[in-house]
C-alpha cells in the first residue's frame, strides 16, 4: 500500500510505494558486480610512483613502510571549483572554491568496505582535517564531502577516493534543511533530527545499528530504496566538531554500514554525502549533521523530475530489517 511520508528534516515529501518492486533480492540483479583489480595499476594516477600525474599534494596521513602514506589528498585536475578564478558577467557569480580528492589507500584494489579499523579511522580523520581547513578558506561557506562509488555511483577511475569541494554559499538542499529545523525549532522547541532519532529508537523497526555515540537508521521518508543515515546521537550541527574520541566509533558503524549493504546487495554501486552545518550556522539548534548513504539500484524518472517528489519502490521498515538480519561474521572488519 502506497503512502505519502514527510522527512522532518527538509520538509519534503516522499512516495513509499513498495507494491512497486517485487521481492527483497530483486535488487540484487542492478548491482555492480565488482571486477578483480591489481594492487598497483600503472596507468592510475592515484597509485605510488605516479605522482607526477597529480597536480600536487595537498595533506598525507604517514603509513608504515612503502609507500610511507596511508591517506593521501590531492586537488582534483579538473576541479567544478577554482580559488582564482576571473569575475563573471550576466548575473553569474564567480565559480570560487576548492576541489579536492581524498585517495583513501595506496593500493588500487583496496575497498572501503573492506577496510581496517584503523584504516578507517584513518581516513576519517582526514576528512574531518581537510573539512575544518576548508571551512577556514576566506570566502568559504560549505563544504560538501562526498563518496561516488561505481560507474553508475559517478565514479570515473576504480582507485578508491572520495571528493571534498568547499563553495561560496549554502546550496539548496542545506537551505532547505535549515529553514525546515528553524521551522520544527520554533513549534516543538528541538531539532527534527533528533525527534527523528527519538521516534526511530521508539519504534525500533527502521533502526539497523547503533553504538556508543551514533545510530545508523534507514529514514522514515527514505528518498532511495535501502538508504542508510548514520547519525550522532548527541546534538551537533557540524562534523568538523566530532571529537577525537567519537572519530573511531563514526568509523567503525561506517565501515559495518557498507559491509551491510555490500552483504544484502551484492556491492552496489552507491553515493555518500556528509550533511553538515555551513560556517554560518555552525552551531546552530536546529541543524544536526549526518553521514546519507545512498545506493545506486533505481533511477529517478520523469514524475521525481516533474515535481521533486521522490517514488521509493521500498518499505524503509523491511530494508532495515534486511540490513539488521547479515551474519555478524559478514559485519565484523575482514
Amino acid at each position: 500500500m502506497s503512502e505519502l511520508r514527510q522527512d522532518r528534516t527538509t520538509e519534503g515529501w516522499v512516495i513509499i510505494a513498495p507494491q512497486r518492486r517485487c521481492r527483497p533480492h530483486a535488487w540484487v540483479a542492478d548491482a555492480a558486480q565488482p571486477k578483480a583489480l591489481p594492487a598497483f595499476q600503472p596507468d592510475c594516477p592515484f597509485c605510488p610512483g605516479n605522482e607526477a600525474e597529480l597536480p600536487g599534494i595537498v595533506a598525507e596521513t604517514p603509513g608504515e613502510g612503502t609507500p610511507g602514506w596511508s591517506v593521501r589528498v590531492v586537488p582534483n585536475k579538473f576541479p567544478a571549483l577554482q580559488p582564482q578564478v576571473p569575475a563573471c558577467g550576466h548575473g553569474a557569480l564567480p565559480g570560487y572554491g576548492f576541489h579536492e580528492v581524498v585517495i583513501e589507500s595506496p593500493r588500487h584494489n583496496a575497498d572501503l568496505a573492506a577496510m581496517s579499523a584503523p584504516e578507517l579511522a584513518a581516513l576519517v580523520a582526514m576528512y574531518r582535517r581537510r573539512s575544518q581547513a576548508l571551512l577556514g578558506q576566506v570566502g568559504i561557506e560549505t563544504v560538501v564531502l562526498f563518496r561516488n562509488h561505481g560507474s553508475k555511483g559517478g565514479a570515473s577511475l576504480t582507485h578508491p577516493h572520495s571528493q571534498i569541494m568547499a563553495l561560496g554559499l549554502i546550496p539548496p538542499r542545506l537551505n532547505l534543511m535549515i529553514e525546515a529545523g528553524r521551522r520544527h525549532l520554533r513549534a516543538g522547541g528541538r531539532c527534527a533530527t533528533c525527534a527523528e532519532l527519538e521516534i526511530a529508537s521508539r519504534d525500533g523497526r527502521r533502526v539497523v545499528e547503533e553504538n556508543a555515540k551514533f545510530v545508523a537508521l534507514v529514514p522514515f521518508a527514505a528518498e532511495h530504496p535501502f538508504e542508510l543515515w548514520i547519525v550522532p546521537k548527541r546534538h551537533q550541527a557540524s562534523f568538523t566538531a566530532v571529537s577525537d574520541a567519537d572519530l573511531g566509533d563514526f568509523s567503525e558503524l561506517l565501515g559495518r554500514s557498507l559491509r551491510r549493504l555490500q552483504a544484502v546487495l551484492h556491492g552496489p554501486p552507491y553515493n555518500f554525502v556528509v550533511d553538515s552545518a555551513p560556517r554560518s550556522h555552525l552551531s546552530a539548534p536546529y541543524l544536526h549533521w549526518r553521514l546519507r548513504m545512498v545506493p545506486k539500484i533505481v533511477s529517478w524518472g520523469g514524475f521525481e523530475l516533474g515535481t521533486g517528489m521522490p517514488i521509493n519502490p521500498s518499505s524503509p521498515e523491511d530494508d532495515a530489517s534486511a540490513l539488521r538480519a547479515v551474519p555478524l561474521e559478514q559485519v565484523r572488519p575482514r
